[in-house]
């Protein structure tokens, strides 16, 4: 394909991401992404026959640019080639991971997320192609940690959730300052994975 083609379907996606961000799909129309993309609106149609289709190629730019960190050798490394590592090693890896690579990512990672929620099919695509793939290799991890007596047996896919859970947490204490005023980020990482591996109780 040109190189050409590839530079203005790329651009186009760049700036869509852009204004979904920040005006949600519904709220933006494709002649404001023509506008903030110096090209003619019917240059998108040339790409995208619907606003719709601009969607589906964020998703694919999404799976293409972030899903190989996600699913690939990023969390991999992190799980899988850990051999000298104690548990509580990798876990704070992940969630430093994954936070990096939600900030690195972040406006393409918003809208996907919140346009899921309104499109089926953009849900189901972002489960199958990124969700699903990050549980299998987490699942595995608390699978062989059970099955090697570092863990309860506790069904991995609860074990899983929580680490996300967890993670998020970590996010938000990072990023919104009312949360976090009286702790450092350091301190909320170390308390965190304290938590994750021995819970509250005395």
């Amino acid at each position: 394909m040109d190189k050409e083609i590839l530079t203005t379907e790329q651009k186009i996606l760049e700036t869509a991401v852009e204004i979904f961000s920040q005006k949600g799909f519904n709220g933006t129309t494709t002649k404001e992404i023509a506008q903030k993309a110096g090209i003619a609106e019917g240059t998108i149609f040339r790409y995208f026959p619907k606003k719709k289709d601009i969607l589906h190629g964020i998703l694919l730019k999404m799976i293409e640019a972030v899903g190989p960190k996600i699913v690939g050798s990023g969390l991999k490394e992190i799980f899988e080639s850990n051999e000298k590592k104690s548990d509580r090693e990798i876990f704070m890896d992940f969630i430093q991971n994954r936070i990096k690579l939600i900030k690195s990512h972040l406006p393409l990672i918003r809208v996907v997320l919140n346009e899921a929620q309104y499109h089926p099919e953009l849900q189901s695509a972002y489960f199958e192609k990124v969700i699903l793939p990050i549980k299998g290799v987490i699942d595995e991890f608390f699978r062989r940690g059970m099955e090697a007596g570092r863990f309860k047996n506790i069904c991995p896919t609860t074990m899983t959730l929580t680490l996300i859970g967890f993670t998020v947490s970590n996010l938000l204490g990072n990023n919104i300052l009312t949360f976090s005023k009286d702790i450092n980020g350091d301190q909320l990482l170390e308390e965190t994975i304290e938590i994750f591996l021995k819970g509250i109780s005395k």
